[in-house]
C-alpha cells in the first residue's frame, strides 16, 4: 500500500515538471515583439503607399510584420500593397497579361467576329437497342 502511494506521489511529481518545463519551453517559442519598430515601419509604409511607390511600401511593411507578427495593421497594408504593386506592374506590362489576349486599339470599336456557319440540325434516328 506504502509503495503504491509513493509511486503515485512520485508519478504526479514528474507530471508536474514536465508540464513546467513545456510552459518555459512555450515561453521561448514566442516570437519577439517590437512594437516601436513596427509602427515606425507603419508609418513608413503608409507615406510610399500614398504616394503610389508600392514597392517601397511592401518593404515597409515587411519589415513591421517582421518586427510584430501580430499586427493586424501591418498585415493589411502588406496585402494592399502586395496587391497594387502587382497591378501597377500589370498597368506598364500588358505583357502579364494572357499571351493571346489582343491589344485593345484606342482608334474605335473593336471588330466584330466572323459569323459561324450554321451548324446542320441534329435528327434522331429510330435505334434498333433498348
Amino acid at each position: 500500500m506504502r509503495r503504491a502511494i509513493f509511486i503515485g506521489g512520485i508519478s504526479i511529481f514528474l507530471v508536474l515538471i514536465f508540464f513546467n518545463f513545456s510552459l518555459i519551453a512555450q515561453k521561448d517559442l514566442r516570437p519577439y515583439v517590437d512594437k516601436k519598430l513596427c509602427a515606425k515601419m507603419i508609418r513608413k509604409g503608409k507615406e510610399a503607399y500614398m504616394r503610389g511607390r508600392y514597392l517601397e511600401a511592401k518593404g515597409f511593411f515587411r519589415k513591421a510584420i517582421q518586427a510584430d507578427p501580430t499586427s493586424k495593421e501591418a498585415w493589411i497594408g502588406y496585402d494592399l500593397s502586395v496587391i497594387y504593386a502587382l497591378a501597377q506592374k500589370v498597368e506598364k506590362n500588358t505583357g502579364y497579361l494572357t499571351p493571346e489576349s489582343p491589344k485593345v486599339e484606342e482608334e474605335g470599336p473593336p471588330t466584330p467576329h466572323p459569323k459561324q456557319k450554321e451548324e446542320e440540325e441534329f435528327v434522331i434516328e429510330e435505334d434498333e437497342g433498348c
